[in-house]
């Protein structure tokens, strides 16, 4: 067995809107797309200071040259150790070299960038710079100063989303530079074998990454020394986020904005289609007589056709039915006058002297005429039912006393058949009208007699536990209800149960009389087959009236 998932408009439509989802991916590709290409760029820009650094330094020996120590001086080698503080490295009096090297890297540093220049005994003669951004100092008054709406909504509530999923940039690394840490370094091996060396590797506590790129220094046809230039992934990973959390941020803005316009949209549309299906289910009764027409939508949309084909067949299927309820009195009206040119024909011929078998013709075509005239009368009946009901007076009476009333009269109009009543005593007080409910029971008995093969028709009332309904059955041996018409027996014109033949033209009007007269006093009528096989019963359950 399939399993079938019901979705609604509005469900479906927003199962259509995560095709969206393939933004945000593409955007993702975009992003780390631009993220190599920051990178690259980086590791270009790093090469290229390099490259001027060392090009200053080129053919230069005596900035190579070790100075002689003197007893009053440190060594110098001593003065080479880099600090962290980011500042050049301190050189003694008695290095000219190193202090000029110095001054030249000094001028082509950069904020985020560190650069000090070795030679090849992997001794750091200078460096300036820094991998830590100085932190940024905003006054009072200076643009940006005051944050927007916008700006304190991204930093409470977005930042701290994305910030679960983005690595976040920071300058609390540690990055110590030594000779052990040189020696390892590729770019500076390949540097000092004469080739312009770039690399990359995470800083000593794994918090950073950092970007290097070494150039080798000529002095004549040999590489005295390298100009190494280092920077943080930071700026890259600070714009990668940026680009990120842009794109996000639109992204969420644009699914939401979009759920929310499809929702409406979903939801007016459901709201027509299912304005358009009530209008539908009310224009027809239970009965399935047309009750009234619906509004045709000025709308150019789909739907607004559909509605005016709804209301153009709707008012054409009123039209043929209300043919079809007048056709019976207007049949009966047309009819009225040859049946009585007819019936003084007849009456006529029976005054002049006529062969004597010319009376069986006679006694013939009366009583063809006799069942015409029950035939038009039995058609019009339930019209002139449902004409009168409208104007019926409703009042509160005993529905035991009218039962038992009619019982005692069928007896005298029934006298082949016996009659047995099961009411009780106690009086089942209803609201509505008695000579319909005594015509609703000649309906019931007259059935029961028709279709009767032996026994006592047996008129039960009863009342149901909680005392709200009283309940009229009717029953009698007979043949049972086919199952193809057991729930259609109280529709117009249905008449398929077997029983013996009548004189009287069956047209199956009778348990339609019922049901009409059951919905007028706001019952239902039912008929099932008794236990056991021997006959049908029929009840109709009526409201009791409220107890004063």
């Amino acid at each position: 067995m399939s399993l079938r998932v019901a979705l609604g408009i509005r469900a479906q439509l927003l199962w259509v809107l995560t095709v969206f989802l393939a933004i945000p991916w593409l955007g993702y590709e975009y992003v780390r797309e631009l993220e190599r290409f920051l990178r690259e760029a980086q590791q270009r820009t790093l090469a290229g200071t390099a490259q001027a650094v060392a090009t200053a330094l080129h053919d230069r020996p005596r900035l190579f040259d070790r100075p002689t120590p003197t007893p009053a001086a440190e060594p110098a080698a001593a003065a080479t150790t880099p600090d962290e503080t980011g500042g050049a490295a301190n050189t003694g009096p008695g290095s000219p070299g190193q202090a000029e090297i110095t001054q030249i890297i000094e001028g082509l540093s950069r904020t985020t960038a560190r650069i000090f220049v070795i030679n090849r005994e992997l001794d750091v003669l200078a460096k300036a710079g820094s991998l830590r951004a100085p932190t940024p100092v905003l006054n009072a008054g200076e643009p940006g100063s005051d944050p927007t709406i916008w700006t304190t909504i991204e930093r409470k509530l977005l930042h701290p989303v994305y910030s679960l999923f983005l690595k976040q940039p920071t300058d609390d690394f540690r990055e110590d530079l030594s000779g052990p840490a040189l020696v390892r370094a590729k770019e500076i091996e390949g540097a000092l074998s004469g080739i312009l060396s770039t690399d990359r590797r995470l800083s000593t506590d794994g918090k950073a990454t950092i970007v290097s790129a070494a150039h080798p220094i000529w002095v004549g046809d040999e590489v005295k020394g390298a100009v190494v230039v280092e920077e943080t992934t930071n700026a890259v990973v600070t714009e990668r986020n940026r680009a990120f959390e842009r794109l996000f941020t639109i992204v969420l803005a644009a699914l939401t904005i979009g759920s929310v316009a499809l929702t409406l949209y979903a939801s007016r549309l459901s709201a027509r289609i299912r304005r358009l299906r009530d209008e539908a289910e009310h224009a027809i009764d239970a009965r399935g007589r047309v009750q009234g027409v619906i509004a045709g939508s000025k709308a150019s949309d789909e739907i607004g056709d559909l509605a005016r084909s709804f209301s153009s067949v709707l008012a054409r299927l009123g039209q043929y039915a209300s043919y079809q309820e007048n056709m019976a009195s207007r049949l009966s009206h047309e009819l009225r006058t040859p049946i009585a040119v007819v019936r003084s024909s007849l009456e006529n011929l029976r005054q002049q002297p006529l062969a004597a078998d010319t009376g069986v013709y006679l006694e013939r075509a009366q009583g063809g005429l006799n069942r015409l005239v029950h035939i038009l009368t039995r058609m019009t009946e339930a019209t002139r039912l449902e004409q009168g009901m409208s104007e019926a007076d409703r009042e509160r009476f005993d529905l035991r006393a009218v039962v038992a009333g009619c019982v005692e009269g069928y007896r005298l109009a029934y006298p082949d058949a016996p009659f047995e009543l099961r009411a009780g005593s106690e009086a089942m007080v209803v609201d509505g009208a008695p000579d319909l409910i005594a015509q609703m029971l000649d309906k019931l008995v007259a059935n029961a007699v028709e279709f009767r093969t032996g026994g006592a028709v047996i008129i039960a009332l009863d009342r149901d536990e909680d005392g709200d309904f009283a309940t009229l059955t009717v029953s009698n041996e007979g043949p049972l209800l086919p199952p193809a018409i057991e729930g259609r027996l109280f529709e117009s014109m249905v008449s398929l149960r077997p029983g013996p033949a009548s004189p009287e033209p069956h047209l199956g009007l009778g348990l339609y009389i019922v049901r009409l007269i059951a919905e007028f006093h706001a019952g239902r009528a039912e008929a099932h087959n008794r236990a056991g096989g021997v006959g049908v019963t029929v009840s109709v359950s009526l409201p009791c009236a409220p107890r004063e």
